[in-house]
């Protein structure tokens, strides 16, 4: 099987399946091809914003310490493979083929979502480099999310908690919640992020399944320095950087710290230089990322409320405001909220379509920032970046992409 195969084979199957109410559908996946994931250890992470990052800071941390470790992840951000990875490189063209050709032969079935037969993929392929433990970041809510086939995790992780993807997991925090809560699992350690608003659901439902919480201290965090390039924080009055900027990304590292905590506990061997090293160094795509210095262009993926609110109050701090946007959104987001939380920062905004088959329409966006008393254009989509940078040229301002991860997917894979 060629690599255009083997994506022919995944996008076989729809991006969601046919709606599920159990677990029935990928228990039974898993079945056809031996279970994988019964010979392999989790960390699972749930959560609104914020799990990509805590993702990735579990995964240098592990490979800092010694361990083979597997990491999935969702979206994609430049390729395919690169939501799966052992040790940080993602999955070779010549083994997602083999493994893809194996599924051909052996899958019965076409209800399958095309997550569902990536998490599979990626099973069968961390099980086949031996990996000592999986970072296992859900899709879509938990409850109900193929990820949570995994019956024993080494602890469950809850990030931030905001309004997202509601026409699946419910309108209020509350329903939100009760379906991100329900990666705790019998018994199994569970660390809550700092001032979530899922906290009250999640504690009740550890305590209905036995399971210890975890939480970081807000009073024994202090936040020495912010800025986009990173930030200086104390916690428990040790000093530690984080090379991804935003104060949010304090939240996600006290939150990585307990999981730390929770795994030294199970006889992980973690040194604490491997988890200073990985939080000096660890960088997500698409995540308060600088493309460029002069004129300064800065690409983020933030989509929600939450998520547009973080990197509006780090814009502020950083230079208070007078940027260039480009922004462009999905439909099923709530662009209204997003885009009011970003008119305050934007000198000029260009709004822009044609990313995503699901991309709102950039007149809708325009209208948005508009009601919210910001100077926003339409843009042809390969015409936005000339036309940012030419301003900033002049006027000195930075450039900022954002909206979707998958407008900063667009922009990555131009480079």
């Amino acid at each position: 099987m060629t690599f255009e195969q083997a994506m022919k084979f995944i996008s076989s199957f729809t991006k969601s399946g046919t709606p599920v109410k159990t677990l029935d559908r990928i228990a039974g996946l898993l079945n056809q091809v031996g279970n994988p994931q019964k010979n392999l250890k989790f960390i699972h992470i749930a959560g609104t914003n914020g799990k990509g990052s805590v993702a990735e800071y579990l995964t240098n941390i592990l490979i800092n310490s010694g361990y083979q470790t597997g990491t999935l992840t969702s979206p994609y951000i430049k390729h395919y493979q690169d939501r799966i990875r052992i040790n940080g490189q993602d999955i070779p063209e010549k083994i997602l083929c083999e493994l893809c050709e194996g599924l051909q032969a052996t899958v019965t079935g076409t209800d399958y979502s095309q997550f569902e037969i990536t998490m599979v993929i990626a099973f069968l392929y961390f099980v086949r480099k031996n990996a000592d433990v999986v970072v296992l970041e859900t899709g879509i809510g938990g409850l109900l999310d193929a990820t949570n086939i995994i019956e024993k995790p080494l602890v469950s992780v809850l990030t931030s908690v905001s309004k997202d993807h509601m026409e699946i997991l419910g309108d209020t925090i509350e329903k939100i919640a009760y379906q991100k809560a329900g990666i705790i699992k019998n018994g199994c350690p569970a660390v809550i992020s700092l001032d979530n608003k899922g906290e009250k659901i999640f504690r009740k439902t550890a305590e209905q399944k036995h399971s210890p919480v975890f939480q970081p201290e807000r009073k024994a965090v202090f936040v020495y320095d912010t800025a986009l390039t990173g930030n200086e924080f104390f916690y428990h009055d040790i000093c530690y950087h984080t090379k991804m900027g935003g104060e949010h990304q304090v939240d996600n590292a006290v939150t990585v710290l307990e999981t730390v905590n929770v795994l030294r506990n199970q006889n992980f061997k973690i040194p604490e230089d491997a988890v200073r090293k990985a939080l000096a160094e660890t960088t997500v795509p698409g995540r308060i990322q600088i493309l460029q210095e002069h004129p300064l262009v800065i690409l983020d993926g933030g989509h929600n409320p939450d998520g547009t609110r973080a990197l509006s109050d780090l814009l502020k701090g950083d230079r208070g405001g007078n940027y260039i946007g480009i922004c462009g959104m999905t439909g099923a987001k709530d662009a209204d909220t997003a885009s009011g939380n970003l008119a305050p920062v934007f000198s000029k905004v260009f709004c822009v379509d044609g990313f995503a088959p699901n991309a709102l329409p950039k007149e809708q966006l325009a209208e948005y920032f508009r009601k919210h008393h910001a100077n926003a254009e339409i843009s042809d989509l390969k015409d936005a970046l000339p036309n940012a940078l030419a301003i900033a040229e002049t006027s000195g301002n930075p450039v900022v992409i954002c909206g979707s991860l998958y407008l900063a997917s667009w922009y990555l894979n131009q480079r």
